[in-house]
């Protein structure tokens, strides 16, 4: 089965709300765009920021019974942050128990990356590693090796997204998804030619689904609701 996942950058409460009564499994927190304008960000690095950071993730476990995933992310990889990367890892790290699974990037450096896997563990927290690539879909071969690295590194989930600009780049994340099936991997084309495997990689084994809520945080999203369906009809 696959979940569903909110991915919700303002509001977050009452979106996260939203987000479980349209049909939700999970919902994603991203740190990095609350309370954002687009183009600009503010991280929460003083202490009053982190505890409200935290009463923010303690009502959104009051307000909503499924989990939920905390992603700060690097602005390399499509996120607003731009304070330090030990601040980006502190901050992700202050609600780390206030949650069920945190994403953290293969590009990461592996001292802060690796800190994040050990916490979570410790935490008895899920772990995502994840990739993004806004321009193009690499190779078969890179695209395998990018899969290794990620459960190398101690993911749970190893997230791929990456941009097709043909239906044979789609063809070939469909692909990835298929023969890694025995394994949790998120696999997702982004934008037009990437639209529909946000639909149909889950039928080749992809085991979460992203989807927004209210604006997209990525390319091609579909809207809770609209997954929702597409995957009853056919049977994801």
């Amino acid at each position: 089965m696959t979940d569903i996942v909110a991915a919700i950058a303002a509001d977050p409460v009452t979106n996260a709300v939203r987000a479980a009564s349209a049909g939700a499994d999970m919902i994603e927190i991203r740190i990095d765009l609350l309370d954002c304008p687009p183009g600009e960000q503010h991280p929460p690095d003083s202490q009053d920021s982190l505890r409200s950071l935290r009463l923010l993730f303690e009502e959104l476990n009051n307000a909503v019974q499924i989990p939920i995933i905390a992603t700060n992310r690097i602005s390399t990889e499509g996120g607003r942050f731009r304070g330090s990367e030990e601040e980006r890892i502190d901050i992700l790290l202050s609600v780390l128990e206030l949650v069920d699974a945190v994403d953290i990037e293969l590009c990461a450096k592996p001292e802060y990356r690796d800190r994040v896997v050990q916490s979570a563990r410790a935490a008895s927290k899920r772990v995502i590693i994840s990739y993004h690539d806004f321009s193009a879909t690499p190779g078969i071969a890179e695209l395998r090796k990018i899969l290794s690295e990620c459960f190398n590194a101690g993911a749970n989930i190893a997230k791929l997204a990456a941009t097709p600009r043909s239906y044979d780049d789609a063809l070939r994340l469909l692909k990835l998804t298929r023969e890694n099936g025995s394994k949790q991997v998120c696999i997702i084309g982004m934008g037009a030619y990437g639209a529909h495997t946000r639909v149909i990689a889950p039928l080749y084994g992809s085991v979460i689904a992203y989807a927004s809520i209210e604006s997209a945080t990525a390319p091609g999203q579909f809207s809770v609701g609209e997954l929702a369906m597409m995957l009853r009809v056919l049977g994801a």
